[in-house]
């Protein structure tokens, strides 16, 4: 069997990716010269940074030092809103600047500590706005309407390579272990073909990788460019330019575009859900500078792409379960029925076995093999399988793995019916071990070079220098199965609850004289949050919904404040979950404390608390809330965090009267709002809704 020497830890490749995933290269202290950096102070709005040719662009002369307003015809106030435009800190196309008689310049603007950074670059005005927007509509409604995932990725490259002119264009899409493939290209005859290659995880380090999450389009127009330092040097930390469009590129990644026969380049992110997902790669042989406009193009192509692979994968993921669910029920509705639930569950083995596209399923018990379907293996390799997978089942709710090869000794004897494993334990009246099966699945990869060889990644802790080799490299993995997708897991792991909870219906029907008592003990269940005490949120949106539908036969208010404890998680992680129990039970005691006899305090969420008060109008409302706030303080429960130092809590309060107020939802989304408000500056405060 064949592994990724990657993902080695013994290997040198491996030392070197470590390496590089410390290098600096979010703070590299200089931008690329197609463009200009300034750097203004976000409190005076003077100039206090800058780099590249500012004399020629702006006319403006090392030793002047001008505001914001004197120098780009803007204010710094209208900068810092302009940032605030993108939550997660990306530039911002803010407008041109036109500095004396010189060529309008394009200005992107963000945040970085204490400055405000304004990037300049040469703009090209040709065109209208309504042409550029009507050609963006066009484009995505074209990859909206694709029919999978393959025709959207073609049209992307298609569209990406014809905005920026570059020779070739690709999708690479990342896998779990941090490699990736390309998908989909678009290029020149005499581009080089990396059309299905892999790329090993080192070639996108972890560190690159985090940079791609922040900074969604990245351009180097010459690798041969000498960088433009900042002017003057910063006298403490160095600044962080991990969101700047020209920060300068790292050492080694120039080394590796040279490497490929590359003269410019540029990646666009595809962000789903707020991971990285892959990339569109650019690939120029000659230098190549995409102005900016055409830049913020391409982004929207990426977001376009990156809203369909999300709505693609979302579809196809509900189409599956449902399948799943459908043929799930149906086993389980007939052992429901049955008058024997076990004897149907083990006549149910070849309907169990089509849930999935897999070789083999059994049900194993203390005495081996109790039924089976498919090719699954016999006797002692059977016995031995089974003890190895129990094991494995302690503790958890299921076990899956697809490589089998990799964990039990001596299981590639296995391979042909039992290179992969999804198992559950399942609780009928003896312990039943179920286990669905998977053959192996020989995989020919095409690598683009060799990742084994030592010039993957090389040199010394004070150089890297990366692999030089791109030639198509075949590697053959055996020993493995197809992945069991996360689906396919959740749902062994919702039938075995389900079965679990069948077998207990059948034994709960055989002793009458208990099941009063049983059906008290479940229904407290279902309405009391097992580690508190307090109403759960299942009783506290019932009683939610009777406190309305009250106050809007009377003509009374309703009030709602949302309770989350502040930095419950860094509380967690440094003293335990056996402390985070002790304190969360403390604090709901405080805010159960509080209460009237009317009053319903529950617990929402892992942290998060909610108190309905009846009756009582929003400044009524802020009362209770301070008091609440004041006594969580008063626990004096010790806190790590540096500012609190004792737990606190933040709370959002909010009243409504149903007559002014279209429903009881309303007034939950005004609680949050306003908790949200609470958690995004201090902490440890009271935000009423509508103030402020």
């Amino acid at each position: 069997m064949t592994t990724d020497p990657i993902a080695d830890s013994q290997s040198p490749a491996h030392d070197a990716t470590r390496r590089c995933d410390v290098e600096p290269i979010h703070t590299p202290g200089s931008i690329q010269p197609h463009g200009l950096l300034l750097l203004f102070d976000a409190a005076s709005g003077l100039l206090r940074h800058r780099a590249g040719d500012c004399e020629r662009l702006l006319g403006l002369e090392s030793d002047n030092n001008p505001s914001a307003q004197d120098l780009l015809g803007i204010t710094i106030d209208d900068l810092i809103v302009s940032c605030l435009l993108n939550l997660n800190d990306e530039p911002v196309y803010v407008g041109l600047a036109r500095a004396h008689d010189r060529r309008p310049l394009a200005m992107m603007a963000h945040r970085t500590g204490c400055f405000v950074a304004v990037e300049l670059f040469e703009a090209e005005i040709e065109g209208s706005v309504a042409s550029a927007l009507d050609m963006a509509g066009a484009i995505f409604n074209r990859i909206n309407a694709s029919q999978n995932l393959v025709d959207a990725c073609a049209i992307g490259v298609d569209q990406v390579r014809a905005i920026s002119g570059f020779d070739s264009v690709m999708i690479y899409r990342f896998r779990d272990d941090g490699s990736g493939s390309v998908i989909a290209e678009s290029r020149i005859a005499q581009a080089t073909k990396y059309l299905g290659h892999r790329f090993p995880a080192s070639d996108i380090p972890r560190q690159a990788r985090e940079l791609f999450r922040r900074n969604f389009i990245r351009m180097t127009p010459d690798v041969g460019y000498d960088p433009a330092p900042i002017m003057p040097p910063p006298s403490g930390a160095p600044i962080d330019m991990s969101h700047c469009i020209l920060r300068s590129v790292a050492p080694i990644h120039i080394e590796y575009m040279k490497n490929m026969g590359l003269g410019a380049s540029m990646s666009i992110s595809l962000m789903v859900q707020g991971e990285l997902w892959g990339l569109v790669v650019c690939h120029h042989y000659a230098p190549r500078l995409v102005p900016v406009e055409a830049q913020l193009f391409c982004r929207h192509v990426g977001a376009s792409l990156s809203a369909f692979v999300l709505a693609f994968e979302r579809a196809e993921a509900v189409r599956l379960e449902a399948i799943q669910t459908a043929a799930l029920d149906s086993i389980l509705e007939s052992t429901l029925t049955s008058d024997d639930p076990e004897r149907r569950l083990r006549t149910s083995c070849d309907e169990l076995k089509r849930l999935f596209d897999c070789g083999g399923f059994v049900l194993v018990g203390d005495a081996g093999l109790i039924a089976g379907a498919g090719h699954y293996p016999d006797g002692e390799r059977l016995s031995r399988l089974s003890s190895f997978v129990t094991s494995r089942l302690q503790g958890r709710q299921s076990y899956a793995t697809d490589r089998l090869s990799e964990e039990l000794a001596g299981a590639e004897e296995l391979a042909t019916d039992a290179s992969g494993v999804l198992a559950i334990r399942l609780q009928t009246s003896r312990p039943l071990l179920a286990m669905w099966l998977r053959p192996e699945q020989i995989e020919e990869i095409d690598w683009a070079g060799d990742p084994r060889k030592d010039d993957g990644l090389s040199g010394t802790a004070q150089s890297l220098s990366p692999r030089n080799s791109f030639a198509a490299w075949r590697e053959t993995v055996r020993g493995r199965s197809r992945p069991w997708a996360r689906r396919q897991i959740v749902a062994v792991e919702l039938f075995r609850t389900r079965v679990g909870y069948a077998m207990q219906r059948f034994r709960l029907a055989k002793a009458n004289a208990e099941l009063g008592e049983a059906n008290a003990l479940l229904a407290k269940q279902a309405t009391t949050d097992p580690l508190t005490g307090l109403s759960n949120r299942r009783l506290f949106d019932d009683c939610l919904q009777k406190e309305w539908a009250r106050a809007e036969r009377e003509g009374s208010p309703v009030a709602l404040i949302a309770i989350d404890i502040d930095h419950f998680k860094k509380y967690n992680d440094s003293f335990g979950h056996p402390a985070g129990d002790e304190c969360l039970k403390q604090v709901a005691q405080a805010i159960g404390g509080t209460c009237r006899e009317i009053d319903i305090a529950a617990r929402t969420g892992g942290e998060e608390f909610a108190l309905l008060l009846p009756g009582i109008d929003a400044a009524g409302a802020a009362i209770v809330a301070e008091r609440v706030r004041t006594a969580i303080e008063a626990l004096g429960i010790e806190h790590p965090h540096p500012e609190h130092r004792v737990i606190t809590i933040s709370l959002g309060v909010a009243a409504a009267s149903p007559s002014e107020t279209g429903d009881a939802a309303a007034l939950i989304r005004a609680a949050d709002r306003a908790l949200y408000r609470v958690k995004a500056t201090s902490r440890n405060g009271i935000a009423v809704d509508g103030e402020g």
